[in-house]
């Protein structure tokens, strides 16, 4: 294996819209050793007036001022920001406004051709999620990398499954089975697109799909993060409140670092990617060999 897995911590809506949430949670990412955390910069001013989540979005969307302090104080605490556009002009903010050279397309994102077309073009690091998508779908995303050599971008396999609309009624506040991970696709994807790095978002409540996925090849793990799973499911079953439906999806402190420790453990146990004996076996060939 060539370098460390990159792992994004995802806070998206589960710092809802409370700055001191949104710090701690840098916190834990950082102390946790992920590489990225990571916001959605959504948009209100495309929010429709009938989404059933419309309140709920502009409490936790973005301002600003709120972008720009996440971007410094996660600097000091030396972890990188990673923000997430919820359209072009979001992404033109990122770029123009905050200067930012690494940016992370979401599945719903990734079918706006405008919006990943201004991506390959602008940022030096693209995380692009595959979710929604057909095959015939990601290779037109893809083209638009394939004309600019200079961004490096990271494929990411994700089943985009949240608890949410028709699937909320249907299912309640679920994260995703197990049996929906489908982590072949991700082997697929890296097959179809050998020149670019492949990755995981993960959607479950579980480390062991982001475990899996390390050991088959992953370059990058996307992992949502929350303060409190547990608060949040009994607020939505009582109707006494509501935190939108990333929490219960998410990881919480300590599991986190299990995480980020196990995957540590399984790139020891992978690797270089090169034929090498061990010292040890060199030290014992010719005893072994000519033992009986």
């Amino acid at each position: 294996m060539t370098g460390k897995v990159i792992i994004i911590a995802e806070v998206g809506e589960c710092w809802n819209g409370d700055r001191k949430q949104a710090q701690k949670l840098i916190q834990v990412a950082a102390s946790a050793g992920c590489d990225y955390v990571k916001f959605q910069t959504l948009d209100t001013d495309t929010v429709k007036d009938n989404d059933p989540e419309k309140e709920w979005f502009l409490k936790v969307a973005l301002t600003e001022e709120m972008i720009d302090f996440i971007i410094k104080f996660s600097k000091k605490n030396s972890i990188k920001p990673l923000f997430t556009p919820a359209n072009l002009k979001k992404a033109m903010m990122l770029k123009d406004g905050f200067k930012l050279s690494e940016v992370k397309i979401a599945s719903s994102v990734a079918h706006d051709s405008q919006t990943v077309r201004y991506a390959a073009k602008n940022f030096k690091r693209v995380f692009l999620s595959t979710g929604l998508s057909s095959l015939e779908e990601i290779k037109n995303m893809v083209r638009f990398f394939d004309k600019n050599k200079r961004t490096q971008l990271y494929l990411l396999h994700c089943i985009s499954e949240y608890p949410t609309g028709p699937l909320l009624k249907k299912r309640g506040l679920l994260p995703l089975a197990p049996e929906d991970v489908h982590l072949n696709m991700m082997l697929m994807l890296k097959e179809l697109f050998p020149q670019y790095g492949i990755g995981y978002s993960d959607h479950t409540v579980s480390i062991l799909p982001s475990i899996c996925a390390v050991a088959a090849g992953a370059k990058v793990i996307e992992k949502h993060i929350t303060l409190d799973r547990n608060k949040p499911a009994k607020l939505f079953k009582n109707k006494t409140g509501y935190l939108g439906t990333d929490h219960v999806l998410s990881l919480e402190p300590s599991e986190l670092r299990n995480m980020v420790g196990q995957i540590r453990q399984v790139e020891k146990i992978l690797g270089p990617e090169k034929w090498e004996r061990t010292s040890g076996e060199k030290m014992l060939k010719k005893f072994l060999i000519g033992r009986f």
